[in-house]
């Protein structure tokens, strides 16, 4: 993976950092990695710099990257399917992206979106997980989706109901 570059407040390129953090949110211990860089500390009182110590800063798209994996985190800790298990679940049955969100009642896009940008809603991420643990609910979905002709619904029904015989 390619290291981002970040300017510091001298207009000097430095590497986009990644690390574990451990936050309490809503209640839950949650644990996620943030992105972040390290420039010099500044006293926010007196505006001075220490140029001996670095300290992490957070530029607005780190901040709001970092938001995003907490939400993420929070999700998938209360029920919600968690971006490379969906990945995992649709490799293993050979189910494209599109037709996963088409079988499920979304938008052509958004399981592709979860995967790339994480869990938008804890309804969503709920839904997704229920069905890909109960393969029954699944080819139930599977059976109403108006999206897929009939070869294609037997296609992946038999795919899904081969590894429970």
């Amino acid at each position: 993976m390619e290291t981002k570059k970040v300017l510091t407040r001298q207009n000097e390129p430095t590497s986009e950092l990644h690390g574990s953090v451990r936050k309490r949110f809503k209640g839950v211990e949650l644990e996620y990695t943030e992105v972040y860089y390290l420039d010099h500390e500044v006293d926010e009182d007196t505006g001075m710099i220490n140029k001996n110590k670095l300290v992490k800063h957070y530029t607005r798209n780190q901040m709001d990257r970092n938001l995003k994996a907490l939400k993420n985190a929070y999700h998938i800790a209360k029920g919600a399917a968690d971006p490379i298990e969906i990945v995992n679940y649709r490799n293993k049955y050979n189910i494209p992206a599109s037709t996963f969100s088409l079988i499920l009642g979304f938008s052509k896009n958004t399981i592709s979106n979860i995967e790339n940008e994480g869990i938008t809603s804890l309804s969503t991420g709920r839904l997704i997980k229920v069905c890909m643990n109960d393969k029954s609910i699944l080819y139930q979905y599977i059976q109403l989706c108006d999206f897929l002709d009939n070869q294609k619904k037997k296609e992946l029904s038999e795919r899904l109901m081969e590894e429970s015989i």
